[in-house]
């Protein structure tokens, strides 16, 4: 039985070659050993990625929930990396601003902006900007 790294690094393999049917096979299969192992951040690491594929399809509602449970995990631990937690508010704030929630949309941007000027990823911050910009 291989090990939930090991599921991470198929599932990477099968989103790369754009079968993410597979890849999110792998990466629930993942989050699911991450849970059992009381591995919160891995787990939230894994249902974000999750959540990414179903954005990449527009699978809104399919998404919206495990955004929402990865940032719940990432903002209730203290050990959790300002990058992990940038990094699931944007496609959140993506995720609010596709299907019309504007408010939350710009609440969100404006989240993972400051998120990545403190972490100094100009190319984030200059994204968020964008999206800030237009949503104003």
């Amino acid at each position: 039985m291989p090990t939930a790294v090991e599921l991470i690094a198929e599932g990477k393999q099968a989103r790369a070659e754009r079968d993410l049917d597979a890849a999110r096979a792998y990466y629930a299969e993942a989050a699911e050993a991450f849970r059992k192992e009381d591995n919160r951040l891995a787990y939230a690491h894994a249902i974000r990625h999750i959540a990414d594929m179903f954005l990449d399809e527009a699978r809104h509602a399919e998404a919206g929930p495990l955004y929402e449970e990865a940032l719940e995990i990432y903002r209730s631990s203290l050990d959790t990396k300002l990058l992990d937690l940038a990094n699931t508010v944007r496609p959140y704030a993506l995720l609010n601003e596709t299907i019309g929630n504007v408010d939350l949309a710009r609440e969100h941007w404006q989240e993972a902006r400051n998120l990545y000027a403190s972490l100094h990823l100009d190319i984030g911050v200059d994204e968020c900007g964008k999206h800030l910009a237009r949503l104003s």
